[in-house]
């Protein structure tokens, strides 16, 4: 079972968390609300992932596909705390390199807004 909340959403950020299993039947169930919430509205976004107990390669996929789409509206996507299998994981295919992982909110802030 996945659940995806929403922490905050405002017009300068979208913060989202992600509990549970993003597997394939997970994909399944928040893909297009996932996409919704970050590409479509194309402002920097944070995502919780500390309760995300594990990632497959759609998954991955999913992060890969937002975070090229907002890139291309010159907002960026952070990654926050995952567990260690899940970072070791998203780093093993280089996600951070599009989507960085930090362990705070405020990290995730200085990234997504270095002028403020």
């Amino acid at each position: 079972m996945i659940q995806l909340n929403e922490v905050h959403l405002d017009d300068r950020i979208t913060h989202l968390a992600i509990v549970g299993q993003l597997d394939v039947a997970g994909l399944h169930a928040i893909d297009v609300k996932f996409h919704s919430f970050t590409a479509a509205r194309r402002r920097p976004t944070l995502v919780d992932v500390s309760a995300l107990e594990f990632i497959s390669s759609l998954g991955m996929g999913m992060f890969v596909s937002c975070a090229r789409s907002l890139q291309r509206y010159g907002a960026r996507m952070v990654l926050l705390n995952p567990r260690p299998e899940v970072e070791e994981a998203l780093k093993a295919v280089g996600i951070d390199q599009g989507s960085p992982i930090v362990k705070s909110v405020e990290d995730g802030n200085r990234i997504l807004f270095p002028t403020s």
